[in-house]
């Protein structure tokens, strides 16, 4: 049986120590990797936030779509993506959203310039 997605992926956020971390586990033919999500810095220099509509969710929702499309989101996109996912996260309790609830909305989006 063959599939046209050769991998997908998953992104964890939890709590540790105090910090925001969020994990990317990819799944593959080879099995499941990780690294954690990098953190590309726009509008909050400390760190990854999520459960309100603030810098921190708004770097959030940044880097996880960067990573999720390989190319960096317009703002419009990665605030919508913060609006919708981010802000409603509970902020004490870890997290998960797959690559494909992701891709799911953004096709369900009239302003999504991914491709």
């Amino acid at each position: 049986m063959s599939s046209n997605v050769s991998e997908s992926k998953c992104y964890a956020g939890e709590r540790v120590l105090g910090r925001a971390v969020v994990t990317v586990h990819v799944l593959s033919s080879a099995g499941v990797s990780s690294y954690p999500l990098a953190h590309a810095v726009r509008h909050s220099p400390d760190g990854f936030n999520w459960g309100y509509p603030g810098s921190g969710p708004s770097d959030l929702a940044r880097s996880l779509l960067m990573d999720c499309l390989g190319a960096d989101p317009t703002p419009q996109l990665y605030h919508g993506f913060k609006e919708h996912f981010i802000a409603g996260l509970p902020q004490d309790a870890g997290w998960q959203i797959d690559e494909a609830a992701i891709r799911q909305w953004l096709d369900s989006r009239t302003d999504a310039q991914h491709s």
